[in-house]
């Protein structure tokens, strides 16, 4: 009976430590979008969070562990919200149909987690790591460019898209929904829906096959 009186007594612990490292993390997102990164320091966070400096250091030793947290907290979220909406997409099937899922399903990510990408944006701009590098968890932009480029070249060779360097526009389609982001942390009344319906015209355009080329 002891043993298990401990271990549940365990398990509750860890839950509750799991809860507030959750809340911490997101007492750094709200820090970081509303006053910036240089600002959002331990003592903002405690604050934020209602606990002392004390809470936030027993879980994070340094503010750089409380922002790589941050960072792996939202790319986690990113991967858990897009994949699977990829996926269903079915883009190894479909190439030629990619493109408006792949824009649409970015542009709904954020305008249901506008703050947490906001946040790991301005970390990027401002956070480096020991090497004087951004966090190489950032590493995934270029992997996810390359996943597009290839799924655009599979494309291509099926003949249902058409002539174009897929790098560069898989890199261009990235861009663009990069500044979606930046948009809309400037004008929080933005359409979202009307701006990823014209960009999902705009590269559909710029992609589809030359019309002499269509059997």
């Amino acid at each position: 009976m002891r043993t298990s009186g401990a271990g549940e007594q365990a398990g509750a612990s860890t839950f509750t430590q799991l809860k507030r490292r959750d809340q911490l993390i997101q007492a750094a997102i709200d820090a970081i979008v509303d006053v910036g990164f240089p600002r959002a320091s331990v003592a903002e966070v405690a604050r934020r969070a209602g606990v002392s400096k004390g809470v936030v250091t027993y879980h994070f030793a340094a503010k750089n562990d409380l922002i790589q947290a941050v960072i792996a907290d939202v790319l986690a979220s990113m991967t858990e919200y897009i994949e699977p909406r990829l996926e269903a997409a079915e883009p190894l099937v479909f190439p030629e149909r990619f493109i408006a899922p792949y824009i649409t399903t970015w542009v709904e990510y954020y305008r249901t987690h506008g703050r947490e990408v906001l946040a790991l944006v301005r970390i990027y701009n401002a956070f480096r790591d020991e090497t004087g590098r951004p966090s190489a968890a950032f590493d995934v932009r270029a992997d996810e460019i390359v996943t597009i480029s290839r799924i655009l070249e599979h494309g291509q060779a099926r003949g249902g898209l058409g002539e174009f360097d897929a790098r560069t526009m898989a890199a261009v389609m990235k861009a663009a929904l990069d500044d979606v982001l930046t948009q809309y942390a400037s004008h929080p009344g933005l359409d979202l829906e009307a701006y990823a319906a014209e960009l999902v015209a705009l590269f559909e355009r710029a992609t589809r096959p030359a019309p002499d080329a269509i059997p």
